[in-house]
């Protein structure tokens, strides 16, 4: 025992000298009139994070996600952490026997980057909270391994020899799965004499239960290493290195026996191999989920399953509004569509009560494809979950609809709120007959005070005016007509629009969203990449100019330089 809380300590140790302490980052909480913005609870966006304690400005540093670049660039070494679902599949996979009774673990919610995604390396760091919490996880998982009905199948050896030698092969075995790598000589002699130490002052199962903790609770499985080796200027990653940054980014979990295999023959030094290794993780279910993480924390649409509506059918209705924009993506992503079809696709995912609600479909079962009506929107952003999410608890909201337009499709920053922010009168909407924009215009635009920052994205939200607070089309608001029309800029070019549909049409046709995307996406699948965005820009144009869709982008980004150079 004592040796195992002197490794814990060094775990701790060693996180300090590399500058891994843990921290924690709050997102933008942008206020509107009424007081409640992202992060109020009337959105259902959380604003804070939980999983880690220390140092919060971490990850602060704005990203301009639509950089372009005439060429790739390289971002610089890196140690990842596993996200909380990376760690829990590996451990999954390495002792799969155990799964049916292991509990799922004592790990804490991963904190969310300014860019809304929990795995940016920046600060997905190990604090004294989550240290606890990897360790209390590897105690958990030694003592069910250790049971004397469970050793004897994970460690032959036991019930005929138990000995250092046995526990050698218990290292040797183990190690180099939880590290994705093989164990040098004087890793394998630390962590037997750790053995040693435990079983002669206990017993055999003791002296495994232990080791096994301290090989989960190390740096070295807790990270993944992106460091490589210095060669001239550059660092190349190891075949380890690659053969995890694969396994880990297109398929959730640690790299197979088989994926390790290629790596040590020199096979994933071919670029085109690293991208059909990606297409086909993609193409499991871990794998496909990693997408689906991207698109709900970059749209935030899986938020509506814990809003609040007055009324009641809402709540019977928002989960069924989650799965409708899943099965949209990926009908999307399997038709080979890119961030346009995003934007513009002409038809959605109904079953029979979603179909009542939203009033058009005339669907009797379960979901199915249906052309939504011309006029009632189109694309991502006309779905009820994000319609709703990005909405107040009885009225709709042009200031987080456009602050979505604004910041998650054209990727611009959003400004900060003064502290003194007034409050918008609810009630007014009703009291003077008014619609939700004038309201917000009279709030907003004619105030000097709100007119400089509002006048950015309220606009692009007053495109949204037809969709009530639940997602739903309306014609009129009070029995007044709804001007859905606006301007804004799109890059630096101030557009006009109608409607709704010549808004998404506007974004659709031109460059911002799809560099915005493109370069949410290549950060996202990169953990950050350190801060460099332009790190796959021949993909990004070829999904720019219509060459390849969504999915085959993301695969694509293992053919990267980033992928396999980092800059020294």
């Amino acid at each position: 025992m004592t040796g195992t809380l002197r490794l814990q300590t060094t775990f701790a140790i060693l996180g300090t000298v590399l500058g891994l302490g843990g921290c924690k980052d709050q997102q933008d909480v942008l206020m509107d009139g009424a007081g409640t913005g992202i992060g109020g609870q009337d959105t259902g966006i959380d604003s804070g994070n939980s999983g880690d304690d220390g140092d919060d400005t971490a990850g602060d540093r704005p990203r301009n996600a639509t950089e372009r670049c005439e060429t790739s660039r390289l971002g610089p070494p890196m140690l990842r952490r596993l996200t909380q679902t990376e760690y829990l599949n590996t451990v999954a996979d390495i002792f799969p026997g155990l799964m049916v009774e292991w509990s799922g673990g004592r790990l804490g919610v991963d904190p969310v980057s300014k860019l809304g995604f929990s795995n940016d390396a920046e600060i997905l760091q190990v604090g004294p909270q989550s240290a606890k919490e990897f360790y209390d996880t590897a105690e958990e998982i030694a003592n069910l391994a250790t049971r004397a009905d469970t050793l004897g199948t994970l460690l032959p050896c036991s019930t005929g020899t138990p000995d250092a030698a046995c526990a050698r092969t218990f290292v040797e075995d183990y190690g180099p799965r939880l590290f994705r790598r093989p164990l040098e000589a004087t890793e394998v002699t630390t962590y037997v004499d750790h053995f040693s130490s435990i079983s002669a002052a206990s017993d055999f199962a003791t002296g495994i239960k232990w080791t096994l903790v301290g090989l989960m609770q190390s740096p070295k499985a807790i990270y993944r290493s992106e460091v490589g080796a210095l060669n001239g200027e550059m660092f190349e990653l190891t075949p380890y290195e690659v053969a995890s940054e694969l396994a880990y980014s297109f398929g959730g979990g640690p790299p197979s026996s088989d994926l390790i295999a290629m790596a040590e023959s020199g096979a994933l030094d071919d670029p085109q191999m690293r991208v059909a290794e990606a297409r086909r993780l993609l193409a499991t279910p871990r794998g496909r989920e990693i997408v689906h993480r991207f698109f709900r924390e970059w749209i935030r649409y899986s938020a509506v399953e814990s809003a609040t509506r007055p009324d009641p059918a809402f709540e019977t209705i928002r989960s069924a509004m989650a799965e409708e924009t899943q099965r949209f993506i990926e009908s999307v992503l399997d038709e080979g569509g890119d961030v346009r079809d995003l934007l513009v696709a002409d038809y959605t995912y109904l079953d029979a009560a979603l179909s009542t609600f939203y009033g058009y479909g005339n669907v009797s079962g379960e979901f199915q494809q249906v052309v939504r009506p011309a006029e009632w929107g189109r694309g991502i952003l006309a779905q009820g979950s994000v319609l709703a999410t990005y909405a107040h608890n009885d009225y709709s909201s042009p200031t987080l609809r456009g602050l979505a337009v604004f910041d998650r499709v054209l990727c611009n920053l959003r400004p900060t709120p003064p502290n003194d922010v007034p409050a918008l009168n609810e009630s007014a909407g009703q009291t003077e007959g008014l619609t939700t924009r004038q309201r917000y215009e009279q709030a907003h635009a004619v105030e000097a005070f709100c007119a400089g920052c509002h006048a950015q994205f309220d606009p692009l939200g007053f495109a949204f005016e037809h969709f009530d607070e639940m997602g739903r089309y309306r014609e009129t608001e009070n029995g007044l007509a709804i001007d859905p029309s606006g301007r804004g800029r799109i890059g630096g070019e101030l557009v006009e629009f109608a409607d709704f549909n010549d808004l998404t049409t506007k974004l659709a046709d031109t460059e911002p969203a799809s560099a915005c995307v493109t370069g949410l996406l290549s950060l996202y699948t990169f953990g950050g990449a350190g801060g460099e965005v332009c790190v796959a820009e021949e993909a990004r144009t070829d999904l720019i100019d219509g060459n390849i869709g969504l999915l085959d982008f993301i695969a694509e980004l293992a053919a990267a330089p980033h992928f396999t150079t980092r800059r020294g």
